[in-house]
């Protein structure tokens, strides 16, 4: 078990609330909440961000990035910015960056376009360059409040 899914039975229990509740709440269908469960699936960072919002915890505390469960404060910059700035702070090149991350130049680019990452790479990332992904996408939660 993985811990978003090990967050997530907590957060269900503590909230005394079932899956099929949880999926009803979310607009979403009890067979994409199962598949969280049963197939180690990880939700879209829409999903995600919902789900947050749900339980009034952070990204970070959901996929168990941080033991914190209050949201943080977000800041306003786009994901690309804020990858951009990781790259700058840590002195890499695009390429380097994406070679620590295991990840294809063209991922970078996608992203440059507009195209938002999938969850585990944001995961990916944060890991690897020890942020949140509060952080990470913190212009897509203020755009969804």
């Amino acid at each position: 078990m993985n811990e978003f899914q090990e967050r997530l039975i907590d957060l269900l229990e503590e909230n005394n609330m079932s899956r099929l509740k949880l999926a009803l709440s979310l607009n979403i269908t009890s067979t994409t909440i199962n598949g969280y469960f049963n197939k180690n699936y990880y939700p879209t960072i829409d999903i995600a961000i919902k789900m947050a919002d749900y339980f009034n915890c952070s990204l970070d505390y959901l996929f168990g990035l941080s033991d914190k469960k209050a949201p943080s404060n977000l800041n306003n910059r786009d994901f690309i910015d804020n990858f951009d700035l990781i790259l700058k702070q840590n002195k890499l090149t695009i390429s380097k960056g994406m070679k620590i991350l295991q990840m294809s130049e063209y991922n970078y680019y996608r992203w440059k376009k507009g195209l938002f990452p999938k969850t585990n790479n944001l995961i990916t990332i944060a890991k690897n360059f020890d942020v949140g992904l509060d952080f990470l996408v913190g212009n897509k939660l203020n755009k969804n409040k």
